[in-house]
């Protein structure tokens, strides 16, 4: 069967070239098992899929009301209004904020350092991480640059692509389970390609 959800999804997918003013909004869309490798999918395979659940999304461009209609049928119908407006505006800062029940948000970045031939150029990547029982939405902010250099310095897909393959790499050896499980590897890798190195036991 084939719902309006399930329309928007894949129109959301196929856009022109794949994008959305010059940006794809659905940068992956997996399933996640226990000790196997994630696979890829649609976002309407996902509505039915009895895995975890992993959405990457940026939203630099995305309105509340489109990010509700495409990603609520992922998320069993559990995202409201405010949980939506929280997890894709760049100028909200959740710190481990809960909503009730098992849906949760937070805020992590990844920070780059970018040598060019006029000095080098940090770029402070800011992604919102929303978990609930079964599923993980990560929202890409729109980077910011330090040191002069405009923003169009950074790739918009290599922070998404590098993360992803990260975190597959790791998935099947941390023994995660559940969506929050995935939600720390997804902070772990984010944490060391920002430069921090876990001190040994």
């Amino acid at each position: 069967m084939v719902t309006p959800s399930s329309r928007r999804a894949e129109e959301a997918e196929r856009a022109p070239g794949g994008r959305i003013a010059d940006r794809r909004l659905i940068r992956q869309a997996s399933a996640w098992l226990p000790a196997q490798s994630p696979q890829p999918a649609r976002l309407q395979d996902l509505e039915t899929s009895e895995a975890i659940r992993w959405v990457d999304l940026y939203g630099g461009e995305l309105r509340d009301s489109e990010a509700q209609a495409l990603l609520d049928p992922v998320c069993y119908g559990e995202l409201k209004p405010r949980i939506v407006r929280d997890l894709i505006t760049p100028a909200r800062f959740p710190a481990d904020r809960s909503y009730g029940g098992r849906i949760g948000i937070t805020a992590a970045f990844r920070t780059r350092h970018l040598r060019r031939d006029d000095g080098v150029t940090s770029v402070f990547e800011p992604v919102h991480l929303l978990v609930g029982d079964g599923w993980l939405l990560s929202c890409w902010l729109p980077p910011r640059t330090y040191r002069g250099l405009s923003a169009e310095v950074v790739d918009p897909e290599q922070a998404s692509n590098e993360l992803y393959r990260a975190v597959a790499e790791a998935w099947s050896d941390d023994g995660g389970e559940s969506a929050a499980d995935l939600a720390e590897s997804v902070q772990r890798e984010l944490a060391l390609t920002s430069g921090y190195r876990p001190q040994p036991a």
